[in-house]
């Protein structure tokens, strides 16, 4: 089931001439550098809004202060990430509405014996987690799972 959400996206999509498969699978690879580039794009927009920019220190990504915040440009941002990852879903032939539910049960599970919060803030899941079945919500909606290059999620 794809939200309305994903059926808007999907008809900029359309508009735009990009292909939207009817079942999960894996997109070419001027598909798949389109999504990255568009992601990382409205990624580092977002984190210019929040006044941030992305350094790589000891080889882990971390936000830098650089400027002082626009919400304007936040809320843009946020918007325009939240289209392209959906979007991406969608040209993987995937509904973001079984997964989505599935994820945010998975994070509400966050708060059970034995979480805690980082220093940083992050509220981190108790011991021992178990992550969403994502490989089964894509068999659902008709992911072949031989040779379709799904790992252990």
């Amino acid at each position: 089931m794809k939200t309305d959400h994903q059926k808007r996206v999907e008809e900029l999509m359309r508009r735009a001439g990009q292909e939207l498969p009817g079942s999960p699978t894996i997109p070419s690879l001027a598909v798949r550098q389109l999504r990255a580039n568009m992601i990382l794009e409205e990624t580092l927009e977002t984190l210019d809004g929040l006044g941030f920019s992305v350094k790589l220190n000891c080889g882990d990504f971390i936000a830098v202060p650089t400027s002082e915040p626009d919400i304007v440009k936040v809320v843009d941002g946020c918007g325009d990430v939240s289209v392209v990852t959906i979007g991406t879903l969608s040209a993987f032939g995937v509904s973001d509405g079984p997964i989505l539910q599935a994820i945010d049960q998975n994070n509400l599970e966050k708060f059970g014996p034995g979480s805690y919060r980082r220093e940083d803030g992050k509220w981190m899941k108790p011991p021992g987690p178990k992550a969403p079945d994502i490989l089964s919500l894509l068999v659902v909606q008709g992911l072949d799972p031989v040779g379709c290059g799904a790992r252990d999620l």
